[in-house]
């Protein structure tokens, strides 16, 4: 299967299987006389796996740990202490909910009483109350890291406005790196790096920013498409090919920061924009370029001082929609 038939069969972006593959997680491959990367039937029944194994709320470390055992030691370890967390939070959520139940209680015989009187008056209610945690759980490392990373996530979907920034980015002489083909994040990206390696930019430009952009989006099954990376340069720099000096002319963006992998976040950004009554989109380009759309390595300056060969890897990042007031 090709990576965009895997996409649509399975419902995971492009990018995260890209992601996944990079984690060493599922690998893919091209046949020879075939232009385009294929998944095998063992890389689909291994995805499968890790999908599963994420809705069960298992890391992707995890998740590594489980796969290269070749006995199933790693899985019952891991297993057993996902399943203990589980039930404290069972026996936790039970309390709470036995408390809730007999606060609504005391609540509807109270009647027309403030809640707070009802709540100090009550010997049950404060028993059952002084009985609990302020913590739903005890549960420890990597068990309460998921927890909250899944409540994150749940807050940012019901209220994405909190998280989107409005920022303006200055007007630019930028050097573009552009590959269409495969894998032409990888390809472009090694390129610009190469190239701020060679020229030591983070001395002669400390504003130094890299955006990145789908050129062109996927357009067929096959999942073909393109990526341009632009660095910020100083105005005067050469700039060799295959790259190009191009001017980015900046502008006032509504900003996401996400963790590298999570590009599904992209929906939620487009969702804030749309229902925004103060902004709205400009598409500054067509969908071939993603209408202007923008994505920024954070902290590229520091990144790419620290990696002396190959591209930097990338924690996190900020998806970008062009916007102007309504």
């Amino acid at each position: 299967m090709t990576v965009t038939q895997v996409s649509r069969e399975y419902g995971v972006s492009a990018r995260m299987l890209r992601h996944y593959e990079k984690e060493g997680l599922i690998s893919s491959e091209r046949k020879e006389g075939y232009a385009y990367r294929m998944y095998s039937e063992e890389a689909i029944r291994r995805l499968r796996q890790i999908l599963m194994l994420r809705k069960l709320r298992v890391s992707l470390k995890e998740i590594k740990e489980i796969l290269e055992d070749p006995s199933s030691a790693a899985a019952i370890s891991i297993l057993e202490e996902k399943l203990s967390g589980l039930s404290e939070e069972a026996r936790a959520l039970s309390a709470v909910q036995e408390v809730l139940t007999q606060f609504l209680l005391a609540l509807k015989d109270g009647a027309l009483l403030p809640a707070g009187e009802v709540l100090l008056a009550d010997e049950k209610l404060l028993r059952l109350a002084d009985s609990l945690s302020f913590s739903p759980t005890k549960m420890q490392g990597e068990r309460r890291k998921a927890m909250e990373e899944n409540f994150e996530r749940a807050q940012q979907t019901r209220n994405v406005m909190e998280d989107v920034r409005i920022v303006y980015l200055p007007a630019a002489t930028v050097a573009s790196a552009h590959v269409i083909g495969d894998d032409p994040e990888d390809r472009a990206g090694v390129m610009i790096a190469d190239f701020v390696r060679e020229n030591r930019l983070w001395e002669k430009h400390p504003g130094l920013r890299l955006y990145g952009f789908n050129h062109p989006n996927p357009t067929d099954e096959t999942g073909y498409h393109g990526y341009e990376f632009w660095v910020t340069i100083p105005e005067d720099l050469e700039v060799p090919a295959p790259l190009e000096k191009k001017q980015f002319e900046g502008g006032t963006y509504a900003a996401h920061m996400i963790r590298m992998g999570n590009f599904q976040e992209w929906a939620w950004l487009d969702r804030w924009v749309t229902e925004s009554e103060e902004y709205t989109a400009v598409g500054k380009e067509g969908p071939e370029t993603m209408y202007g759309c923008l994505e920024e390595h954070l902290n590229y300056h520091d990144h790419i001082r620290q990696t002396p060969e190959g591209e930097p890897k990338t924690d996190q990042l900020d998806l970008l929609i062009p916007v102007k007031r309504k």
